[in-house]
C-alpha cells in the first residue's frame, strides 16, 4: 500500500483523536507501549474509525467469542436478553485461549444447550457479524513464541468462521488495558511490562487485520487512564476484569466506530 506526505502526517493525528477519546481527565494519554512500530502501517485500511451511532441493531448483529472479558458480557447483562443473552459463544469454562487447538474450539451453542465446534455452530447461525477478542491469556508466552505464531493460530480460526459462514463480517478487537496495580503473582512479569506485551499483540492483531482484509476496533484506547493503563472505575477489582460501566462504553465504542457501506 503506497502512501503520500498527507497520508503519513495523517495517521499520528488519528493517533491523537483516538487518544482524547479515552477516560482520562487531563485529555491525554501517554499509552504504554506507543512506540511499537506496528500500529503505525497500514492502519487506515483496516482500523474502524468513528461513524454514526449505528444503533442498537448493529450491537445485536455480532456475536462475541474470546476470553473471560467476553464472556463477561454476558454475565454483566448488557447485551440483548441480559444475563440470557445468545450472543456469546463461549465454552463451558467461559473463557476461550487463543492457541494452536482454537480451530477446533468447542462452546455451548446458546441456541440449544450443545456443546458443539465453533465451526458448527458458524454453519448453522450464520451471524453477520462476529468480534473476536484475544490477548491477555498467555500474553507472555505469545510474546516469547512470537508473531508468527500468533498469527497462525488466529488465522486458522478465522479461516473455520470464513469456511462455515463466509458472508460474516469478522472483526478483530484490541485487548482490554490491565490496571496499574493488577495483581501480578500469577505473572512472571511486572504490569507496565504486560501493557507492553498487550500493546505488541493488538499491534500484531491491527496488522492480522490489515492483511487479511477485516476490520479492526481499537476499544483498548478508550478504556485507558492518562498513564496507558485500565481506568480504576472500570477495574472490578482484579486489575483485568471490567465494570458493567466499561462494558457500556465498550458497546458505546463499537456502535460509533462501525463497519459502513463503505468499507
Amino acid at each position: 500500500m503506497k502512501y503520500n506526505k498527507y497520508k503519513l502526517l495523517f495517521i499520528p493525528l488519528l493517533i491523537a483523536s483516538l487518544s482524547l477519546a479515552s477516560c482520562t481527565r487531563d485529555g491525554q494519554s501517554a499509552s504504554v507501549g506507543s512506540s511499537d512500530t506496528s500500529l503505525e502501517s497500514d492502519r487506515e485500511a483496516a482500523l474502524l474509525s468513528e461513524t454514526a451511532d449505528m444503533g442498537q441493531e448493529y450491537i445485536d448483529s455480532f456475536i462475541f467469542i474470546g476470553e473471560s472479558t467476553t464472556y463477561h458480557l454476558k454475565s454483566r447483562g448488557v447485551l440483548r436478553g441480559g444475563t440470557e443473552t445468545r450472543q456469546v459463544w463461549a465454552p463451558s469454562s467461559g473463557t476461550a485461549n487463543l492457541d494452536t487447538s482454537v480451530a477446533s474450539l468447542k462452546i455451548v451453542f446458546p441456541d440449544t444447550g450443545e456443546e458443539i465446534t465453533v465451526g458448527d455452530a458458524m454453519k448453522r447461525k450464520k451471524p453477520r457479524r462476529v468480534m473476536l477478542t484475544f490477548g491477555l491469556n498467555g500474553a507472555v508466552a505469545k510474546i516469547k513464541r512470537g508473531e508468527d505464531y500468533f498469527r497462525s493460530c488466529y488465522l486458522s480460526l478465522i479461516n473455520v468462521i470464513r469456511e462455515n459462514s463466509p458472508d460474516t463480517d469478522v472483526v478483530l478487537q484490541s485487548c482490554f488495558p490491565i490496571a496499574e496495580n493488577m495483581d501480578m503473582s500469577n505473572f512472571s512479569v511486572d504490569a507496565p511490562t504486560l501493557m507492553e506485551h498487550i500493546s505488541t499483540i493488538n499491534g500484531w492483531t491491527l496488522r492480522l487485520a490489515e492483511d487479511e482484509g477485516l476490520s479492526y476496533l481499537d476499544t483498548c484506547e478508550t478504556l485507558k487512564d492518562s498513564r496507558g493503563f485500565l481506568c480504576s472505575e472500570y477495574d472490578s477489582g482484579d486489575g483485568h476484569h471490567l465494570t458493567k460501566e466499561a462494558y457500556i462504553q465498550i458497546l458505546k465504542y463499537i456502535r460509533t466506530h462501525g463497519i459502513t457501506e463503505e468499507r
